[in-house]
């Protein structure tokens, strides 16, 4: 009878665990898929999605909520892993009021192979405060919505289906 109390017990807590980390993971996933990091004080969320294959990244800013965009100031946004860093210029959604942006557009060739596991985003005014974060499900979220790179037209660098040289070369 203990065997099969201890195999129920083990399985319980096994199935617990499980059942946690699958939440916590789609608690961290934004509504691209990316991972969440807040900003401005925990009064907005920033969401990163990355583009293992070409080096894109992308930031969408959000509401506590994550259900409506939640624009800043259009200034660059620098993420970055390490030493690397890469500037994310603005590129405004038809919602945003002028001065004021919820998407973040850049390129860096380090980002190239989805090897980063790690990294830090400053924004939002605040440049001296780094938001650390682990990049885990950007990177798949990156190859799940292939439309929102299209999306970036001739901002894309060149060989990318874009015209342009892209923004935010990175070192």
């Amino acid at each position: 009878m203990k065997p099969i109390v201890f195999a129920v017990l083990a399985m319980s807590i096994t199935i617990s665990l499980t059942s946690l980390a699958s939440c916590s993971q789609q608690a961290d996933a934004g509504p691209n898929g990316g991972d969440v990091v807040p900003i401005q004080n925990g009064s907005a969320k920033a969401e990163i999605v990355a583009n293992a294959d070409t080096g894109e990244v992308m930031v969408h800013t959000w509401d506590n909520d994550l259900k409506n965009h939640q624009p800043v100031d259009a200034g660059p946004i620098a993420v970055g892993s390490g030493e690397r860093t890469v500037e994310l210029m603005p590129h405004p959604v038809a919602s945003d009021p002028p001065g004021r942006c919820s998407r973040f557009y850049g390129h860096a060739e380090w980002l190239r192979g989805g090897k980063i596991d790690r990294g830090w985003l400053q924004c939002c005014g605040s440049r001296g405060t780094r938001h650390e974060f682990p990049l885990r499900s950007g990177w798949s979220a990156g190859r799940e919505h292939a439309g929102m790179w299209s999306e970036m037209g001739e901002h894309r660098p060149q060989g990318m289906g874009g015209m342009g040289h892209g923004h935010g070369g990175g070192k």
